[in-house]
């Protein structure tokens, strides 16, 4: 209905360290604006609730403002798994001395779960100052 407020609750979210402890709120998007907006930070709350054995809960107010809407909520702004690919492949390609990319195994959705080293071949391995990072990428 329109003017409707709906408070979402997401029950569990047992990290005392977040995101949402700084600030964030989560994002929605409906068929008449198709860009994601976060919601404003007056609406968002972020707490310990002893009704829910004291795990911590997100909890949102939103007010729908038409009856023919469909509307999407998120707890950040998608990044599709392809678009991840497209990435990978871009950063491979610009530097191909530093990045090294595999695929380590596939998810049950058959896609690739890569791993991805970042170096530096002008420093030995065992140098006090040489700096390799790994990564997974699965989205």
């Amino acid at each position: 209905y329109v003017g409707q407020t709906v408070v979402f609750n997401i029950v569990n979210l047992s990290k005392t360290r977040n995101l949402f402890s700084n600030g964030m709120t989560p994002v929605v998007r409906s068929t008449s604006r198709p860009k994601w907006q976060r919601l404003p930070l007056t609406s968002v709350f972020y707490y310990i609730s002893p009704d829910h054995n004291n795990n911590y809960v997100l909890s949102f107010a939103f007010t729908f403002d038409t009856e023919e809407e469909k509307y999407q909520f998120a707890l950040n702004y998608p990044y599709s798994y392809s678009r991840c690919q497209k990435y990978l492949a871009k950063i491979v390609e610009n530097h191909p001395d530093l990045v090294k990319r595999e695929t380590v195994t596939q998810t049950i959705q058959h896609r690739d779960l890569d791993m991805v080293t970042i170096t530096d071949p002008e420093r030995p391995e065992n140098s006090s100052r040489a700096v390799k990072l790994k990564g997974l990428s699965a989205t």
